[in-house]
């Protein structure tokens, strides 16, 4: 009898054979089990064996250098998000999976509006790390960052999560100039692929997903959606709402040819506000976007791989206009003017109004408005020339474009143009000595092209250990919002719209980042001790860094004669070293560790020509990290997890207005129990609790607290 999806099977098998043949030459007993049986047939012989167990020595990555890899041959330190520690880590938001990793820092930004960053300097907007889903970047143009609350999946649509920690650009283009994120969804040949979900929490947070899968003979379907809404904190009601359809299909063409289809759709709003004063007002901001994503694989010869991708990305956020009274409410320098002259604030409104000459609705009470779309095609040559040297190239080409009144101060489309040319050889000098040779070569429609190479040497002390050397020198080039933001405040009609007040210029002589990143890595997996280690030790020097400065304007030019404008106008250097540790002490208990220290030295000049010294940027990096995770299961399907988060002091450009935010820790705890219903059924119930000792902390803006929260969570897997 054929099983669902023997098809997709067969051509996993078939084509796998194929290109892991060199590499498996040196073990012909799992080559000839590989090429005889299908990983399914395999499973259904020997009981408690997977496909899992063919690969589980030592992990391969794609990540660092398109090529499938070991993590002793990357030219990068890799971080894995598996399966496993998804489940066990009591996360609701995908971004705070992030705590995971050495170095990185995931925050709430506010009670809805979440952000990463790597080795700090960070703000509410990073920019310098690509963050991908199955290779589709979903870096924002309008917004130079990532809105992790319109992504379009759900913590259970991911089967893994590499993550490469270190400039990635050689590989990956621009926005991987500190590092890269690319979130791997679930294969439906997963059995526990279909599920239905709902969840209940603190402050009115509910959730609902459901997933399925639908076969036939060479090709699949799945279906994910999902809602999800809340109440916001207590102090501004910041609620929210999304909603999403994920569809991904792939058809099985022949032995040599295959198709992978991705549709997308996202809407929702968020309520944004800055929560640095306790009288500001959240305001609703609508968003909706939509991808479309194609892959096609092409298995020429057994030497020789193609593979063709195009996908656009859409987004729309919309922030409506406010009366110029509600405007007038929430200006301090107005409300204090109405005071000391006994007035009304509507008649201060209405008085500042007719002085200046505005509208009744001119203005928008936050920047995150306007509309962005991408266009990316790319092809890729993969070579398997022998056994000790393979090789990958490519060529891409990304049309970008945004709109929005608030950040371009017009109506009309801003567009860029960008070409890539990348590659990379992997050159088994010998079995202990492995080299990577990267490089990306790009240009844009207003910057010159830079070429970005990297050189890596691995030396395999054996099969499951290594120590690496890399050098990178690498380029981010200013994106869309840093070379095109303009904003202005401008009168009403009757005085044609003339400029009130500059927020905001664009920058002619904008160049690209650079930076020169040399690191140290040891890499170590031991079947024995039942552990794996991992250690890099790194210093990055980051050259012409892209920030926001004010600079003075002639007394009388505008309203407070100031302007801001996108320059380079940091530089810095960091340095430290960072670990992580898994051991297992039984097949069904394990423990996760991770750390890092850095240390930042550097200046940042935000306010030009105003006479103040630049800001030190030693304090916009924690000096320390970490993350420790425990999960262990029963034999009657209770599982518990207990996970503790560490930060040192740091600061945040613009969330932190006169002390730096204090070092926390918080404690997080999961259960969760498992009951088989039926042959192919199960039910799950999960209790997660954040902040588990209500040791109350905050995070990025000063009111922005932390609080313990609670969740429980009923979930079907058929």
């Amino acid at each position: 009898m054929r099983m669902p999806g023997q098809g997709l099977v067969d051509r996993f098998s078939a084509r796998t054979c194929r290109r892991k043949q060199l590499r498996l030459a040196r073990f012909p007993r799992l080559f000839a089990a590989l090429c005889a049986f299908s990983p399914f047939a395999l499973a259904q012989e020997l009981p408690g064996f997977t496909e899992e167990d063919l690969f589980a020595d030592i992990p391969e990555v794609i990540s660092a250098t398109r090529l499938s890899q070991k993590l002793t041959e990357t030219p990068a330190a890799i971080t894995i998000i598996d399966r496993e520690q998804i489940n066990a880590s009591g996360a609701i938001n995908i971004s705070d999976l992030f705590r995971l990793v050495p170095g990185f820092q995931s925050y709430h930004v506010t009670r809805n509006k979440m952000a990463v960053n790597y080795h700090g300097q960070g703000g509410p907007f990073p920019n310098r790390m690509e963050v991908m889903i199955d290779g589709r970047s979903i870096y924002l143009p309008l917004l130079s960052t990532v809105a992790w609350e319109s992504i379009g999946i759900g913590l259970d649509d991911i089967e893994r999560i590499e993550v490469v920690r270190g400039s990635n650009v050689p590989t990956q283009g621009s926005n991987a100039f500190l590092g890269s994120i690319n979130i791997i969804t679930r294969s439906p040949l997963n059995p526990d692929s279909n599920s239905a979900q709902v969840m209940t929490g603190n402050r009115g947070e509910e959730r609902a997903e459901l997933r399925h899968t639908l076969y036939n003979e060479n090709s699949h379907l799945r279906v994910s959606a999902g809602f999800s809404q809340n109440d916001g904190s207590t102090l501004y009601n910041d609620a929210a709402d999304n909603r999403y359809l994920h569809l991904s299909a792939s058809s099985t063409l022949s032995l040599q040819d295959s198709v992978d289809i991705q549709l997308g759709f996202t809407d929702g709003q968020t309520y944004v506000v800055d929560a640095d004063e306790t009288n500001n007002v959240a305001d609703p901001r609508d968003h909706n976007s939509n991808f479309q994503y194609l892959v096609w694989d092409h298995a020429a010869a057994d030497d020789h791989e193609y593979k063709l991708s195009f996908y656009h990305n859409y987004l729309k956020l919309n922030v409506d206009e406010l009366p110029i009274e509600i405007y007038a409410q929430r200006d301090d320098g107005l409300q204090q003017f109405a005071q000391a002259n006994n007035m009304t604030v509507a008649q201060v409104a209405a008085l500042f109004a007719a002085q200046q000459g505005l509208d009744g609705t001119f203005i928008r009470p936050d920047s995150e408005h306007g509309t962005s779309e991408l266009y990316d095609l790319e092809i890729q040559h993969t070579y398997y020339a022998n056994e000790n040297l393979r090789m990958i190239s490519g060529l891409g080409y990304r049309f970008e474009q945004s709109r929005s009144d608030m950040l371009f101060d017009s109506s009309a489309w801003i567009s860029e143009e960008r070409w890539r040319a990348f590659g990379n050889v992997q050159w088994d000098q010998t079995e202990k000595w492995v080299w990577n040779l990267s490089g990306v070569y790009e240009s844009t429609s207003v910057t010159s092209g830079k070429l970005s190479p990297r050189l890596a040497l691995n030396y395999k002390i054996d099969e499951s250990s290594n120590y690496r050397f890399a050098y990178t020198r690498a380029y981010r080039m200013p994106s869309l919002l840093e070379a095109n933001r303009r904003s202005n405040t401008r009168r009403n009609a009757a005085n044609n719209f003339t400029i009130w007040d500059q927020v905001a210029v664009p920058t002619d002589n904008l160049r690209p980042e650079s930076i020169n990143s040399v690191e140290l890595g040891y890499y170590n997996i031991s079947p024995e001790l039942n552990a794996q280690f991992d250690v890099r030790i790194f210093r990055e020097s980051i050259k012409d860094a892209i920030n926001t400065v004010f600079y003075q304007l002639p007394n009388g030019t505008d309203r407070d004669d100031r302007v801001l404008s996108s320059a380079n106008a940091a530089d810095w250097v960091t340095q430290g070293v960072e670990f992580q540790i898994r051991y297992n002490f039984s097949p069904d208990t394990w423990l996760l560790l991770n750390a890092n220290y850095s240390n930042a030295s550097g200046e940042y000049r935000k306010k030009e020509d105003l006479g103040e010294a630049p800001l030190i940027l030693d304090e916009y990096t924690p000096k320390g990290t970490g993350s420790l995770l425990l999960s262990h299961e029963t034999d009657n399907h209770w599982q518990f997890s207990l996970a503790h988060y560490v930060m040192g002091a740091t600061r945040w450009f613009e969330g932190t207005s006169q002390e730096p935010r204090k070092a926390y820790q918080r404690t997080d705890l999961q259960i969760k129990k498992t009951v088989p219903l039926t042959r192919n059924t199960d039910a799950q119930l999960k209790v997660i609790v954040q902040n588990l000792l209500d040791d109350q902390y905050q995070e990025f803006y000063p009111n922005n607290t932390f609080d313990r929260r609670a969740y429980v969570e009923f979930k079907l897997l058929y």
